[in-house]
This record gives C-alpha cells, structure tokens and sequence, in this order.
C-alpha cells in the first residue's frame, strides 16, 4: 500500500464523508472517519483515530499522527472512500 495519497485523493474522501457521512455538531462522521472545515471553506481536515490531515486552500496538506498502524487504517478508509465515488 502507498504511505501517501494524493491531495486530490484526500479531497475525494473529504467530499464523499460530507456528502454521505452524517452530521454531529461541526463534524460530518462517515465508516470511522471524520471530516469539517472552517467557516469559509478554505481549510478542510479528515480524521481517523490519533491521525489528522489538514487540506489547506493553495493545495497544500499536512499529515499528523502518532500510531503508525492508525495511519495504515485511515488510508486504507480513504481508499475505500475514493475508490467508490465516479471520477468526474
């Protein structure tokens, strides 16, 4: 398995948890991961577990964990994620 997916790929899970997911407070919760933004949009974040990755407007990401078994889990949710959602 890859140790990185692409932003465009993180964005994909991003979008596919806010629009099936189902929505707590600020957060949308969809198969163990969780995915909000801020007020305008132009910062997302996906989360797993200890594992947080942060999407930021210019196509940058920074990616946090501690367990490394947590981050091999939470890619693979994401490829499930992005794997079942038509490119367009």
């Amino acid at each position: 398995m890859e140790s990185r997916l692409t932003i465009k790929q993180f964005l994909r899970a991003f979008d596919s948890v806010c629009s099936s997911g189902e929505k707590f407070e600020h957060k949308y919760h969809l198969n163990g991961l969780d995915a909000w933004h801020d007020f305008d949009g132009y910062t997302c974040w996906l989360g797993y577990e200890d594992v947080t990755v942060t999407l930021m407007f210019h196509g940058s990401l920074k990616i946090e964990y501690d367990n490394q078994a947590n981050y091999s889990e939470f890619l693979k949710r994401c490829l499930v994620l992005t794997a079942s959602k038509p490119v367009q």
